[in-house]
């Protein structure tokens, strides 16, 4: 091989060289905000209400015969730092709020002597921290999808209102668990240093078990996310 030609493929190979760094994702930190909709996965109006009937018989009321409505979406938030160790593998340090879920009840019932109206107001809501590690996908230049894994450390809220015949009585019961997340998600770069990010995460026995119950937590959200570039 000539000279020349020697000079032309190590050129060639050094262009080729250059395209790919390019277009690799580089390493570096990065914040993210989202939000959207958090719903109950698993948890049925009828479990609710055989909770009620227990929290009614420990006032000593039985014969409960009431109508109620369970509420079990609401919006969900949050905001994370994470760090792309490369194309295909970053971690993850997140808050989020997941809402609450609310149920009402009212009807009537017994004390073993007269018969009583009552109006019960339960209310679960749940946040804290989520520490995660993702599993990349690049598809493209700009578009990628991505499997999250990782342990939600949450706080759980739980509180009851009963009242009876106009007489109001409350509780509150609260709880810290730690249980599995994961999900799935797509990220569209609209530069550089920003991007777009469409995601499914579920939380696994959120709530409190005593007030309205544990259950698996859906959030669906939309975020921003950020390149830092003073950490990089």
């Amino acid at each position: 091989m000539s000279p020349r030609t020697q000079s032309a493929a190590l050129l060639l190979c050094l262009n080729f060289g250059l395209m790919a760094t390019a277009q690799a994702a580089e390493p570096g930190w990065y914040v993210i905000g989202f939000g959207g909709e958090t719903s109950a996965s698993g948890l049925s109006q009828g479990q609710v209400d055989d909770n009620l009937v227990a929290i009614f018989a420990s006032v000593g009321l039985d014969e409960l015969d009431a109508s109620s409505t369970l509420d079990d979406s609401d919006t969900g938030f949050g905001f994370a730092g994470g760090y792309q160790v490369n194309d295909y593998l970053a971690f993850e340090f997140a808050y989020v709020d997941l809402g609450s879920i609310g149920y009402r009840a009212s009807g009537t019932a017994s004390d073993g002597v007269e018969t009583l109206n009552v109006e019960a107001v339960l209310d679960n809501s749940a946040d804290g921290a989520i520490v995660s590690v993702l599993g990349i996908l690049p598809i493209g230049e700009r578009f990628s999808v991505y499997g999250r894994a990782g342990l939600s450390l949450l706080n759980a809220d739980g509180t009851a209102r009963i009242t009876v015949d106009g007489e109001s009585q409350r509780a509150g019961q609260s709880s810290q668990t730690s249980d599995p997340v994961f999900g799935v998600g797509a990220e569209y770069s609209l530069s550089r240093n920003f991007a777009i990010r469409l995601a499914w995460d579920r939380y696994l026995d959120v709530g409190t078990e005593d007030v309205i119950g544990d259950t698996d937590a859906d959030l669906f959200s939309l975020g921003v996310r950020m390149a830092v570039g003073w950490f990089r």
